[in-house]
């Protein structure tokens, strides 16, 4: 299998944590700039995105919740989401909650790239009171996400290194002790320091 990735993508760094995670090794990572090397991606993947994923006879996924899915199905060790509802769809909110977070600080990443003349101050508020408005509802809602390793922890973990990473300048964890904790003791498994941004 190879799975296309840029070292600092959160998105990407979901499915590195979970293949860790799940054991897989046979699992080739290949660097890939989607603005860059167009040429490498678009014929693989139609949005022009990264992770993508090719296994088997040429066949391809994308979208870092179903590559993750994917190597929960096939990974060694525990299932990393619920099958069995209601627990199932308490892990799906939450993942759509903490992949909502990357989507915002991604559009705040990309508006600040921008002179500042040309930043649009709308876009950067609503994206930054929707991080801080998730993070608070996750600080509340730790104890459903706690326990053993699971789909929603990595994504959490992905999503506030990708904060500190990118959005350094603000710390964003600060109204949240909690969550701090949490962040702090999970950041310390192998497979978040073998996958810390470059």
């Amino acid at each position: 299998m190879k799975l296309l990735v840029s070292h600092a993508s959160p998105y990407a760094r979901k499915c590195r944590i979970t293949a860790i995670e799940k054991g897989i090794i046979d699992l080739e990572e290949v660097h890939v700039n989607p603005i860059d090397e167009p040429e490498k991606l678009n014929h693989i993947n139609p949005l022009g995105k990264i992770p993508c994923l090719i296994y088997g006879e040429g066949k391809t996924l994308f979208d870092s919740p179903v590559i993750c899915a994917y190597f929960d199905e096939i990974g060694a060790g525990p299932k990393l989401t619920p099958a069995q509802s209601p627990a199932h769809w308490a892990m799906r909110r939450h993942e759509a909650i903490i992949d909502g977070i990357l989507d915002s600080a991604l559009g705040l990443v990309h508006e600040y790239r921008k002179p500042a003349e040309k930043h649009f101050d709308m876009w950067i508020q609503r994206w930054g009171c929707a991080i801080d408005r998730s993070l608070s509802q996750l600080n509340n809602e730790l104890d459903q996400i706690g326990g053993e390793i699971s789909t929603a922890q990595i994504a959490l973990g992905a999503a506030i290194g990708y904060l500190n990473f990118r959005l350094g300048e603000k710390d964003w964890l600060a109204p949240y002790p909690e969550l701090t904790a949490w962040y702090a003791e999970f950041a310390k498994r192998p497979s978040m320091r073998k996958t810390l941004p470059q």
